[in-house]
């Protein structure tokens, strides 16, 4: 641990608000949030006199501490500003040496309050990493460092730094853990409503994790709790937006349509298909294009990457939302302009996409046209390889194994690293495709249809064991919002 803490000179404070300014955005964010919950739980929890049987709840559960409750709360993770934004945010493959750095942020955090505590109650000492609590008497000061150091603790003692338990635990600090948990909770849930989802895990910890009473506490104030998290959190059935780029706007010359795609002639819907479109046609208010009408413009002003960086966001915000919202659908195919493979590598932009977006890479399916793999040069080839080994999800659209000949053959393609095939329409209804697709599903491709427009297409594909449909006959094309609410109305 002291080798990893040796990488960074820790920064000395001499403000609060220096201090809070040293967290990482998210966590000031989630500090704002963690204190407005405080102060509800911390109020109402006054009014019922919480803890009072102790003498350190008599002195601290007053109604006079409800501003200082919301500073505890803003303040209880104080401690991270003392090590880099890395390991401000708890990451799941952190070694034991990590772990044990971003843990001591509890411990860190006392000792930073009591001696920005100090700076201020005696400017004229400005003692410099001196890193020693010095001892008070003053409730409001041992709340707030109580707050940083005891909010991980645990009722059933499996917390930490101190794996205190019980009424061990100072009653701000058990409202401070309560807080942050409902916060992370509500803020991380995979769920329609990630606020009620959030609030009856907590309700169900009581007893465990949690005080009986608090969690009583937290049951009479779940109205106002609501609030806050309304307040603080779009909510728009799903977690908030997390990239400003695909905020929806009506003035917004672009975006995305989905069109359903079916796996049966039942109409199953199992995944959407994602269409560009662009307005702000002159003279023609309300009118669209799509991105095969426009590619040359965009080539030849060079906004292909830019372009393509829009739409691949928008399309995994609404995988995002899909999977946010529990929904059974396997994937979204988005619809990519051509010219984007001919683009120099955009690995580490895909990186940052799934980053930013946290969903599953085989969620976000990617068309690159056949013709287009199939006259691209050397350098291209190796870069739509790289993509694919990468776990980038492209799917080979419009695939004539006659027309594509030997460089694009099913062993070709294998090596090269494609496991989705979309046939072009043109084969389709004969038999010898019929044989061809059954070749495919054999050596492992999976085999999707497009341009469904009739329902004896759609039986055809169908009997052919075709994974998902689109056409015309598979569903009306619709915005995002409307794909959340028919799949939703679809699963109740």
């Amino acid at each position: 641990m002291a080798e990893i803490e040796n990488k960074w000179k820790r920064t000395e404070y001499e403000t609060w608000d220096e201090a809070f300014h040293g967290l990482a955005p998210m966590i000031r964010q989630q500090s704002v949030r963690v204190a407005a919950y405080t102060q509800v739980l911390y109020v109402q929890a006054c009014a019922v006199k919480f803890c009072m049987y102790t003498k350190v709840g008599t002195e601290r559960m007053q109604g006079k501490y409800a501003d200082l409750a919301y500073k505890c709360g803003l303040y209880h993770q104080l401690g991270k500003a003392l090590v880099p934004h890395e390991y401000q945010i708890w990451v799941r493959d952190f070694t034991e040496e990590e772990q044990a750095v971003y843990k001591k942020y509890t411990t860190d955090g006392r000792t930073l309050v009591a001696n920005l505590q100090a700076r201020s109650e005696r400017a004229w000492l400005r003692r410099k990493g001196e890193g020693v609590e010095q001892p008070t008497r003053n409730i409001p000061w041992l709340m707030i460092r109580e707050s940083c150091e005891q909010h991980m603790e645990r009722w059933d003692g499996s917390g930490y730094p101190l794996q205190l338990e019980g009424d061990d635990i100072s009653p701000i600090a058990q409202i401070v853990g309560l807080a942050k948990e409902l916060d992370r909770l509500a803020s991380e849930t995979k769920s329609e409503d990630p606020f009620a989802e959030a609030f009856q895990t907590l309700v169900g910890q009581s007893g465990t994790l949690w005080n009986p009473e608090l969690i009583d506490i937290l049951k009479t104030c779940r109205s106002k709790c609501r609030a806050v998290y309304t307040k603080h959190i779009h909510y728009t059935m799903t977690l908030p937006k997390t990239i400003h780029l695909v905020e929806k706007r009506k003035e917004r010359p672009m975006g995305l349509r989905y069109r359903p795609m079916v796996s049966d002639t039942q109409g199953t819907v199992v995944a959407y298909e994602a269409i560009p479109w662009f307005g702000g046609i002159q003279g023609r208010p309300g009118e669209t294009e799509d991105a095969s009408e426009l590619e040359a413009m965009l080539v030849r002003k060079k906004l292909v990457e830019d372009i393509s960086s829009y739409f691949l966001y928008e399309a995994a915000d609404t995988v995002l939302r899909i999977e946010n919202c529990k929904l059974q659908i396997q994937a979204v195919l988005l619809q990519m302009l051509p010219s984007f493979y001919q683009l120099n590598t955009q690995l580490q932009q895909f990186n940052q996409l799934f980053k930013d977006q946290p969903i599953p890479r085989e969620k976000l399916l990617l068309t690159v046209p056949a013709q287009t793999v199939f006259t691209s040069n050397k350098k291209n080839i190796e870069q739509i390889e790289r993509y694919l080994r990468n776990g980038i999800q492209l799917v080979l659209d419009g695939y004539d194994p006659e027309k594509h000949g030997e460089k694009l053959s099913p062993e070709q393609l294998k090596a090269m690293g494609f496991t989705y095939l979309r046939l072009a329409p043109e084969l389709y209804q004969k038999q010898e495709t019929a044989n061809m697709i059954i070749k495919l599903q054999e050596a492992d491709f999976t085999v999707l249809g497009g341009g469904a427009d009739s329902q004896e297409i759609l039986e055809w594909l169908s009997a052919c064991g075709v994974a998902f449909m689109s056409g015309t006959i598979t569903g009306v094309v619709v915005e995002e919002d409307e794909l959340i609410r028919d799949g939703l109305n679809r699963e109740r």
